[in-house]
């Protein structure tokens, strides 16, 4: 049985326009490579970004059908986000083959931002990281969380090329987590002055990165390599100092 599935996110659509785009190009990549592994009765859940969050009188009112309580930090969180995720054709965890659901999930609620919430067909509302317990010691498809494979069929001729075989776009995981702490600290009030303050005393290559992300979304270390005019080795050095930097100004 088949479900649709929601994770709302405090992205920007924009950003996770950018984290749907890299989760299918990593699945593209997995399925090239690993078809074979894929069982014929396995859903691999459709991921869309767009759409309009449901407003929140419709959330309360689907909490009050269920007769439940809507609890507060939940509604808070669900305030703060701004762009969603539809996953379409998400099987059930609890019943028949899941594999599917918790590779997208494992990839994707990660690279949500803090405090994404998923929306599991109906109420109630889940942070991301109680869904990532949830789903810890449940199997996802072999080879493509980039863990070891799990699989029991030791007698599989492809089982020792799958370990560890992950595509990631170099740089653009770390940019999504940059483009996100930019926008949530320029949204802050009080924080937007700390914001700018560091930025003004980083390095001009550090300021044309965050412009280009918070212009383009978050591209890959090769593509911002390229538009900065800078080796791939000097764009992650200052990349990476960045990203801790608006890590240590958040908290």
């Amino acid at each position: 049985m088949s479900a649709t599935w929601f994770l709302y996110s405090p992205l920007s659509p924009r950003a996770l326009s950018a984290l749907a785009d890299e989760y299918e190009r990593h699945l593209e990549a997995y399925i090239d490579e690993h078809v074979e592994r894929i069982d014929e009765d396995e859903t691999v859940p459709e991921v869309a970004a767009g759409g309009e969050i449901p407003p929140v009188a419709e959330l309360q009112a689907a909490y009050a059908l269920a007769k439940r309580p809507l609890p507060k930090p939940i509604l808070a969180r669900y305030r703060a986000c701004k762009s969603v995720i539809t996953l379409d054709q998400a099987s059930d965890l609890e019943v028949g083959p899941c594999r599917g659901l918790v590779s997208t999930l494992r990839y994707l609620l990660p690279r949500a931002g803090e405090g994404a919430l998923v929306f599991p067909n109906d109420v109630p509302l889940v942070p991301v990281e109680e869904m990532l317990a949830r789903i810890e010691t449940k199997r996802g498809l072999p080879g493509f969380d980039g863990d070891e494979d799990d699989d029991d069929d030791d007698d599989s001729p492809v089982l020792g090329a799958l370990q560890g075989k992950t595509k990631e776009v170099p740089g653009q995981v770390r940019a999504l987590r940059v483009l996100a702490s930019l926008e949530g600290l320029m949204n802050d009030p009080e924080l937007s002055l700390d914001l700018r303050g560091t930025l003004q005393r980083s390095s001009k290559l550090a300021q044309r990165y965050a412009a280009l992300l918070v212009e383009d979304g978050a591209v890959s270390d090769a593509r911002a390599s390229k538009e900065l005019g800078v080796t791939v080795e000097e764009l992650t050095k200052m990349a990476d100092a960045l990203d801790r930097t608006l890590l240590a100004l958040k908290e």
